[in-house]
């Protein structure tokens, strides 16, 4: 290994992660050692949570760092919070569900998904005990993120597929991340709360009722993406494509070293180790080094849900959203 590291002199290497395993470098010559238009990028994730591990492994492992970038990563309360920062321009990359996108679409704003990666199912609803179905949640508070968020999305799509109206026979609540959404099921504020991973085991534990899970009807979903304005992305290509390179390495390490995964959860997303270790098992197939969102069906089945919830009126053309140049390249710029 150290051999290696002698030969890639002046090149900027990721330090030895696995003892022995170098999980990137940087190739002299290649469009990999092109100068970013910008180093200083703030990355916003909709929520503080465990689907965003690569993006949190990212900034632990200094994989940003290696590819010249001084990234700040911050948390928001929801995919529509995280949006109207992008459109201000105070965050530069966004990385939430593509309903977010979709959003911002319909409002007139010039946003695009670039980048996939993030293809999970991780959603349950849990309900208090005297709640044993969906179907019984009529009447009923479901707790939620914020309005507009995956969450609200997913929500009105899981109430709908109850056979129940989701405008009419339940009142939906925004409650903030799922540990929030969790106290406010304990203290009577919410019947019913939408749980990602590790909070639906928690949940779990506490005795609520699973009602619904997301992969029942949505085992492949584009869960998260990353997404900017065109603008953005016009004038700094090299930029997104370090920050992706970034991720991918991310996403490489989360797989060869699931001790170090298991730490970042424990320390971003604020998991105890246990749940951490759930969490990992359960997602770690669904990160993806090439990009990719789902499959068509899995696709097909986003836009029912954003259908469902009124965020658009049919499915949309892949074109109207997607800005194909970095996926078009990726043999090009990827790791080598």
């Amino acid at each position: 290994m150290h051999r290696a590291l002698g030969r890639l002199k002046m090149i900027a290497v990721i330090a030895p992660l696995l003892g022995s395993l170098v999980v990137a470098s940087v190739v002299p010559g290649s469009a990999q050692n092109k100068a970013l238009e910008s180093t200083d990028v703030t990355i916003g994730v909709s929520v503080n949570d465990s689907t965003f591990l690569p993006i949190y492994l990212g900034e632990e492992a200094g994989l940003y760092k290696a590819e010249g970038l001084n990234v700040k990563v911050l948390a928001f309360r929801g995919g529509s919070d995280l949006t109207r920062a992008v459109v201000a321009g105070s965050v530069q990359i966004g990385v939430a569900a593509p309903t977010s996108v979709l959003s911002a679409i319909v409002a007139g704003e010039n946003a695009r998904v670039f980048f996939g990666g993030f293809n999970q199912a991780p959603f349950f609803w849990y309900a208090v005990p005297s709640i044993k179905t969906m179907a019984e949640a009529k009447g009923k508070r479901i707790g939620i993120t914020r309005f507009g968020s995956s969450t609200d999305a997913l929500t009105r799509f899981a109430v709908s597929r109850a056979g129940l109206d989701p405008k009419k026979d339940v009142k939906v609540i925004q409650g903030g991340g799922s540990p929030e959404r969790l106290a406010a099921m304990e203290t009577g504020q919410i019947d019913v709360g939408v749980f990602s991973l590790p909070h639906n085991f928690i949940a779990e534990d506490r005795g609520y009722n699973l009602v619904a899970r997301q992969s029942d009807f949505m085992p492949d979903f584009p869960i998260q993406s990353f997404y900017a304005m065109q603008k953005y992305l016009d004038a700094n290509p090299q930029t997104v494509r370090a920050i992706l390179r970034a991720f991918i390495n991310a996403v490489a390490l989360a797989k060869a070293d699931k001790p170090r995964a298991v730490k970042a959860l424990v320390a971003r997303a604020g998991l105890e180790e246990k749940y951490a270790v759930r969490a990992y098992d359960l997602l770690i197939d669904g990160w993806r080094e090439d990009g990719r969102l789902a499959t068509d069906d899995g696709m097909s089945k986003f836009f029912d849900m954003a259908i469902a919830s009124g965020d658009v009126d049919a499915p949309w053309p892949k074109e109207k959203y997607w800005d194909n140049r970095f996926m078009a390249t990726i043999n090009e710029w990827k790791p080598k």
